[in-house]
């Protein structure tokens, strides 16, 4: 009875050594898991300031490549900006009020702003359209912003192409609401500025 009564106490008394030797072993565990879970969340939070980063270096590449096309039009075409006196002759029409052999004159200022031609058309130094448009290949195509105060007038489309140093012809069509249209030829030559006297 007496070897029982150890082999009990022996079982026992070992048992406990086991459960502080697990219970090392967990706390062990325990640890690494807590320092595993710190370096991911260090390293979490390096990529998510290496995405703002990116992010941001992206954003800059873009704005640079808008600013890098919009100077290359202008580069390509460094003497297209300026003032030009523009005649125009009708050269077709199936609208009342307006005969084959009209001719008006205008002066234009053209800019070349955000990749974007802008022509301001006047008429006795007023201002009386704006039209805007792009290159389409070796033509400037332009439409006239709509004039609200005066709806009658329809759509306008300018094709412009460059024939000589400081020289550009092309036409203007009209295509009024009634279902007619009017068609001038352009001319257009650039003035002398005052820097070139």
């Amino acid at each position: 009875m007496k070897w029982l009564f150890f082999l009990l106490l022996f079982v026992i008394f070992f048992s406990g050594c086991d459960m502080r030797n697990r219970e090392q072993a967990l706390d062990m565990k325990e640890a690494e898991l807590n320092q595993k879970e710190q370096a991911l969340l260090v390293k979490e939070k390096s990529i998510q300031l290496k995405e703002v980063e990116l992010f941001k270096r992206e954003k800059l590449l873009d704005s640079t490549s808008n600013k890098t096309v919009a100077d290359t039009l202008a580069a390509l075409h460094p003497a297209l900006s300026g003032l030009y006196n523009v005649t125009m002759r009708c050269t077709e029409t199936t609208c009342a009020g307006s005969a084959v052999g009209d001719t008006k004159n205008e002066q234009w200022e053209i800019i070349i702003q955000n990749n974007t031609v802008i022509v301001k058309a006047m008429s006795d130094k007023k201002l009386v359209r704006i039209y805007s448009g792009s290159y389409a290949g070796d033509f400037i195509e332009l439409i006239a912003q709509q004039d609200n105060i005066n709806p009658q007038t329809g759509k306008m489309v300018v094709r412009l192409q460059e024939t000589k140093e400081k020289e550009l012809e092309g036409q203007r069509e009209i295509i009024r609401p009634e279902d007619c249209r009017i068609v001038y030829s352009l001319e257009l030559k650039k003035q002398q500025s005052p820097l070139q006297l």
